[in-house]
């Protein structure tokens, strides 16, 4: 009897295994094709490979032409996983990074984010603000894992650095001017509140952002962010104290 309940066992698995192996090794062209996804944000330009190791190449008037590539792991997708090595390249873009999905506890993981942006990517995100900068941003060893059921982070780390230069801000009518030095963002993770700390490479703090388990995003600019611009403030306040506060629901 022990022995027939094994054998069914292997054969099921074996079965799905299979299953598994033929979804993964599926064209990716085919099965873009067979979808026919509609309303998508994005242009689509190409899709090569196969569902297991396949590349797509997109458009955005924002982001321009971009291709990312990437490579399921077998193991994960056998458990009803999804698990990839990931690369990101584009005209202002370029990043690597590995990431993993689970549709049952909803829970999103990435981690050996690394990359580069530069300032035209970033210009273009915050035109709607009237905020330009020269400067690129590098993205070292960024991790984070973030449910996105429960709203709660765990294990995030990494490092965002701005290299710093000239930027332009809306000032009243007119537009003000600054030169600003390397500004670095630093991840870290409590009770589940995701966190983002803006310092110099004095270690001294500009600014703070947090995503709290109520899915409310929060960003607090500090006075010495002011100071750094050059700005004169009315009142008299520490180099510490938010002076500008924005609250937002995200999730």
């Amino acid at each position: 009897m022990a022995k027939a309940e094994n054998y069914r066992k292997i054969v099921f698995f074996s079965v799905l295994a299979y299953i598994v192996f033929l979804l993964a090794m599926f064209p990716l062209n085919v099965a873009y094709k067979l979808i026919d996804p509609k309303g998508l944000p994005v242009q689509v330009l190409a899709v090569s490979g196969t569902v297991w190791n396949g590349e797509v190449t997109v458009k955005h008037q924002m982001t321009g032409q971009m291709s990312a590539q990437w490579q399921l792991n077998m193991l994960p997708l056998l458990m009803g996983s999804l698990q990839s090595s990931l690369k990101v390249e584009g005209a202002d873009v370029n990043a690597q990074l590995e990431a993993s999905f689970n549709p049952i506890t909803q829970n999103v993981a990435l981690s050996q984010f690394n990359g580069f942006v530069q300032a035209g990517l970033v210009n273009r995100i915050a035109k709607r603000n009237r905020v330009t900068l020269s400067g690129d941003l590098e993205i070292s060893n960024v991790s984070v894992n973030y449910n996105l059921s429960d709203k709660f982070a765990s294990d995030a780390s990494g490092r965002i650095v701005w290299m710093g230069g000239d930027v332009s801000y809306p000032k009243g009518r007119k537009k003000g001017q600054a030169n600003l030095p390397m500004l670095i963002a630093d991840l870290s993770e409590d009770s589940g509140v995701l966190n983002v700390n803006v310092h110099t490479t004095e270690n001294l703090a500009v600014a703070t952002a947090n995503l709290k388990t109520d899915g409310w995003g929060n960003v607090a600019v500090l006075k010495r962010m002011i100071d750094l611009v050059g700005e004169p403030w009315p009142n008299k306040a520490s180099p510490d104290t938010a002076v500008f506060e924005i609250s937002e629901k995200v999730f």
